[in-house]
């Protein structure tokens, strides 16, 4: 019994391995005209039966010549990565900042990850921002410490930082119109196209500027093994000298640190948190709520407690910084809100899809197997779900999210004045939440136009689709999602009430005005 396990997980470990360098190769090796022309047809014939308005801000006869000429323009074998240089640009035409294109890592085989542990990008230990098509280090997490935060990227290996930005400014898209959300995605997401671009790497040159001086620095990739087994060893060694009530008060302060964690949304990266709320230092008692994205974490207690300080130190003022929030899940947005309203509200319109079952796709076009069986078990409650939750209206499908019903405010929402930090980054459920936020002129908006669109976007549930030989991957949005409120031009964002550009010094200008503004009216 005991060899035929053996045998048979022997069989699954070397299958396993033969797959993940199969999967190695194809997205290595150069693919011939034929097949590539073949994944732009697989590609747009997806988009169109996945998402719901493909046409909001392009037509239909512009999209079909970009990708008429495209085809006609794949004339000799590319590689995987070069194949998405000319994919990218002409899918992320149609200007939906929540279509992303993904290019394959190359993985590694459970042999590989015995002996190193799984990889991380050498992008992995800093953070960078752009300004003026410049890119600074904005944060160093870990590792080479001699990088200094602050430190402008001139160059990495042989080219310039700038031609970088141009090119990968190309590859992804606003919602619409705006010019505010792709030179700081860009900038914030620097390792992740420079990886999509680039063969993949251990060790990555960064040339760097600090006023005058140069300086070149290696970043590396890092593998969690020998981290891991470490940490393990020195807390081994560390709990052997805990008496019995050192363990005790160790657990309860893990089990209270746990729950900090969760209420806040801890991000193990950065070692912050998503949510902050504190009392500025003024003349004039100012709460400051940071909201650094809608995910993570037990939002609800966040805004019980933050809302209880501010009506019990009677705050007649709050500033919500929505700056570089790209945005997260549409509960927290509509129950922050239920905080700055006393009126009866409608969060947001049914969700155009463009089928019944659409939302069901990512369940059973996955490579888990796991979620696809599950799917196919459970799939008779989820056909009686839908037809409860999609709805067939003059021939168009929407999903009713119960944010579509008469929503109610807060018995103690905030009714004082409300300044709302904005900037390019401020994207998708941040975006519908300053739309609700700027139509009832609840709040005063500093900063710059968010990158997500006024009108609404194309977001909710998401859809992979890989395509057949490049295995570049799409995620498409299913739901449209829009507030009970437009404005014309459509596919810009909202814009500030007062306009201030963001620069990279140590004084925050914007938040600076808005407490020179509450001083001044006080």
């Amino acid at each position: 019994m005991k060899k035929k396990l053996f045998l048979y997980l022997s069989i699954l470990l070397l299958s396993s391995c033969a797959s993940v360098e199969k999967y190695n190769q194809q997205i290595n090796k150069t693919h011939n005209p034929i097949d590539l022309r073949e994944d732009v047809d697989y590609a747009y014939k997806k988009l169109v039966k996945l998402h719901p308005d493909v046409y909001w801000y392009v037509s239909k006869e512009e999209l079909e010549e970009s990708i008429n000429k495209l085809k006609s323009e794949l004339t000799k074998p590319l590689t995987t990565k070069e194949f998405y240089n000319s994919f990218a640009p002409v899918f992320t035409s149609i200007k939906q900042g929540h279509l992303s294109i993904h290019v394959p890592s190359i993985k590694q085989t459970k042999e590989q990850i015995k002996e190193k542990g799984k990889r991380s990008s050498p992008f992995h230990s800093l953070s960078f921002q752009a300004s003026d098509k410049k890119l600074f280090v904005r944060k160093v997490f870990k590792g080479d410490t001699t990088i200094i935060e602050g430190s402008e990227v001139v160059k990495v290996e042989n080219e310039n930082v700038s031609d970088l930005l141009d090119s990968f400014n190309k590859l992804h898209a606003s919602d619409g119109f705006n010019k505010t959300f792709m030179p700081e995605f860009v900038g914030s997401r620097f390792g992740f196209f420079y990886s999509n671009t680039h063969k993949q790497n251990d060790s990555i040159l960064l040339h760097l500027k600090l006023r005058d001086s140069l300086y070149s620095k290696y970043i590396y990739a890092d593998y969690d093994k020998l981290k891991a087994s470490t940490k393990k060893d020195s807390t081994s060694v560390q709990n052997e000298k805990w008496s019995k009530v050192d363990r005790r008060i160790a657990k309860e302060l893990k089990k209270k640190t746990r729950k900090k964690n969760f209420k806040y949304g801890y991000n193990k990266k950065t070692k912050d948190y998503n949510r902050n709320f504190s009392f500025l230092e003024s003349d004039t008692l100012i709460g400051y709520m940071n909201i650094r994205s809608f995910t993570n974490g037990g939002y609800k207690d966040f805004y019980k407690e933050s809302f209880a300080k501010i009506d019990s130190a009677k705050c007649r003022n709050l500033v919500l910084d929505l700056r570089g929030n790209l945005g997260g899940r549409l509960t927290e947005i509509d129950d922050l809100y239920s905080y700055l309203t006393d009126k009866e509200y409608v969060f947001i319109e049914k969700s155009k899809m463009t089928g019944r079952l659409s939302f069901l796709y990512p369940y059973f076009h996955t490579k888990s197997w796991g979620t696809k069986t599950m799917a196919t078990i459970l799939s008779p409650i989820l056909g009686i779900y839908q037809m409860f939750k999609v709805k067939q209206e003059n021939g168009e499908a929407y999903f009713k999210f119960k944010y579509s019903k008469l929503r109610k405010p807060k018995p103690n929402s905030f009714s004082g004045k409300v300044y709302v930090l904005i900037d390019g980054e401020s994207f998708s459920a941040s975006s519908i939440l300053s739309t609700h936020l700027k139509a009832t002129k609840r709040a005063t908006f500093v900063g710059e136009e968010t990158g997500g669109a006024y009108n609404g976007t194309v977001a909710g549930v998401y859809a992979k689709v890989e395509l057949p030989n490049s295995r570049i991957n799409m995620r498409v949005g299913l739901m449209k999602i829009n507030a009970p409120y437009q404005i014309e031009p459509d596919g810009y964002g909202i814009k500030p009430d007062i306009s201030i550009k963001k620069t990279l010094n140590d004084k925050d200008e914007e938040l600076q005005w808005i407490i020179d503004d509450i001083e001044k009216l006080d």
